[in-house]
């Protein structure tokens, strides 16, 4: 079963790689644009767990480099998908749980 959201410590996990790659990756490949709670907390949809998987995949197996991996990106026809009304409602529901948890 799938999540639809994921928290930086479980993507490091399940991707096998470093908290502080990933957010460096965040800076780095346009394509990766990753949700924030109000409190800047970091909320990855599982659409962006396979573009990580992409992208580690690319750096590691295909010895792409940063710009390659934009370039990939660039040119290939991968799109993400945008947000809809049911994972915008799942946002608020979450933004609410966290305010409540303070």
């Amino acid at each position: 079963m799938k999540k639809n959201f994921y928290n930086i410590d479980e993507i490091s996990q399940i991707v096998g790689e470093q908290k502080h790659t990933i957010r460096f990756w965040e800076k780095r490949i346009e394509k990766l644009n990753v949700i924030r709670t109000h409190s800047g907390h970091r909320l990855y949809s599982y659409e962006n767990l396979l573009l990580i998987k992409k992208i580690k995949d690319l750096l590691d197996e295909k010895k792409l480099t940063l710009e390659g991996v934009n370039e990939y990106f660039s040119k290939s026809k991968v799109k993400m998908k945008p947000l809809n009304d049911n994972i915008k409602s799942d946002l608020k529901d979450i933004l609410n749980l966290l305010k409540k948890s303070k």
